[in-house]
């Protein structure tokens, strides 16, 4: 498993604003982030959606995700990879 330090989190508003902005050209994002219990990387279910707090299912912890901040990864549908 991998460590925190390996992990990339941004701040909070900085993240949400470039996925706002991916999702504005049709992406589907999903939000990431580190527990700051077992630092385990979690992804948020919800897509398109960014919350404050996670909490983590492999030690219960509550991370306040605004505070520690957090990052993304974006699904684009664009047309020529559909024909790949």
């Amino acid at each position: 498993m991998a460590t925190a330090t390996e992990y990339q989190d941004y701040p909070f508003e900085e993240v949400r604003r470039q996925a706002d902005e991916r999702i504005a050209m049709g992406a589907t994002v999903f939000q990431k982030f580190t527990c700051a219990g077992c630092g385990a990387r979690l992804t948020m279910e919800t897509p398109n959606t960014f919350h404050e707090y996670g909490s983590c299912d492999r030690c219960n912890v509550l991370t306040n995700i605004r505070q520690r901040g957090c990052n993304y990864m974006a699904l684009l549908d664009i047309p020529v990879v559909r024909k790949l």
